[in-house]
């Protein structure tokens, strides 16, 4: 494929999507339980600061950024979609349930920018709430698509 070609295959995927996607899911641990405000509000911050870095460097719409929490107590999902709105958050923990190790999964959808430049801000934002908050992570699994070129339609 030549260049020109190339630049074309990649004009028509800005054309026909235009979205930039990123997901992962990470071990997470607290220095100390957290209460279940607590970590929605930590969630929350996440989701809002991954908007943000992605709306900075050139996303222009947020099609759907959401977090799921499971602990050994419950599960805790919060999304975004309106920046103006913020996020909203819901779990099935009861009164009093606490939090300091989880598994969390993160999908990224935005509109405007590429799966790489979603990755990069979603993990600085990650490193940046949980340095805050003094929580460790370990990324388990990583998913984004490298290359918009034609590697991806052959098998």
């Amino acid at each position: 494929m030549s260049e020109m070609d190339e630049d074309i295959h990649l004009a028509m995927h800005r054309e026909a999507d235009e979205l930039g996607k990123f997901a992962t899911q990470l071990r997470v641990h607290a220095p100390a339980s957290l209460s279940r405000e607590q970590a929605a509000s930590v969630l929350g911050e996440l989701l809002s600061l991954i908007t943000k870095k992605c709306m900075d460097h050139g996303a222009d719409l947020v099609g759907h950024i959401k977090v799921f929490l499971k602990t050994a107590d419950g599960a805790m999902s919060a999304s975004l979609i309106d920046p103006e709105r913020g996020p909203n958050v819901t779990h099935d923990f009861g009164e009093g349930a606490r939090f300091q190790d989880a598994e969390m999964t993160l999908h990224v959808i935005v509109h405007g920018i590429w799966d790489p430049e979603v990755r990069e801000q979603s993990l600085e934002a990650i490193q940046a709430v949980f340095g805050r908050h003094g929580v460790s992570y370990e990324i388990i699994k990583d998913y984004y698509e490298k290359d918009k070129g034609m590697a991806h339609h052959q098998k």
